[in-house]
């Protein structure tokens, strides 16, 4: 699908480039006579015709994406009961409080919130481990530590966790310039 994105996309572009142009060389410039010869010769037209086609296509596109976008969900209603709604940045709070208490330092928690009722969400963790040894075991504990808070604050199953582990060193390289041009 994305390939297929790509290539509409860059149809697009040319269209667009097509039309300019031909505008452009219409309106402005020494060779406006040459652009209208041009358009004189039937291929020329159908091009334009069909870039002009593309275009209209992709703004329509484009409008009805924008329009008929679904907001992403903020609330989590868990169980599927719409009548009980946890905000996501009250689970966030949670799971920051969970992956904590492993020992780590929290970078980053994004969460996603998604099923049919709103009922799961997805929590991405960015964490440093000031440990280089078992990090496979820290996410797993991490994890738990995550699902099972998640399940004692909304009283339903539902939360999943995707830890991951950023460099606990940085290195810092200097470099003089001279100022000689």
């Amino acid at each position: 699908m994305r390939v297929f994105k790509r290539i509409c996309a860059l149809i697009y572009l040319l269209s667009a480039i097509v039309v300019l142009g031909l505008v452009t060389g219409l309106t402005y410039g020494p060779f406006t006579a040459r652009f209208e010869r041009l358009l004189d010769h039937p291929v020329a037209q159908v091009v334009l015709a069909v870039c002009l086609v593309t275009l209209a296509l992709g703004a329509l596109i484009t409008v009805l994406a924008v329009f008929l976008a679904r907001r992403e969900p903020t609330c989590l209603n868990p169980g599927g009961n719409p009548d009980i709604e946890v905000s996501l940045s009250a689970l966030k709070s949670t799971v920051r409080s969970a992956a904590e208490r492993e020992g780590v330092m929290v970078e980053s928690i994004r969460g996603r919130i998604f099923g049919r009722n709103r009922d799961q969400v997805r929590f991405t963790v960015e964490a440093i481990a000031f440990t280089e040894d078992g990090l496979t075991e820290l996410a797993e504990r991490i994890q738990k530590s995550i699902e099972r808070a998640c399940d004692e604050t909304l009283g339903a199953t539902g939360a999943t966790a995707l830890v991951r582990f950023l460099p606990a060193k940085t290195t810092v390289v200097t470099k003089e310039v001279s100022r000689e041009r």
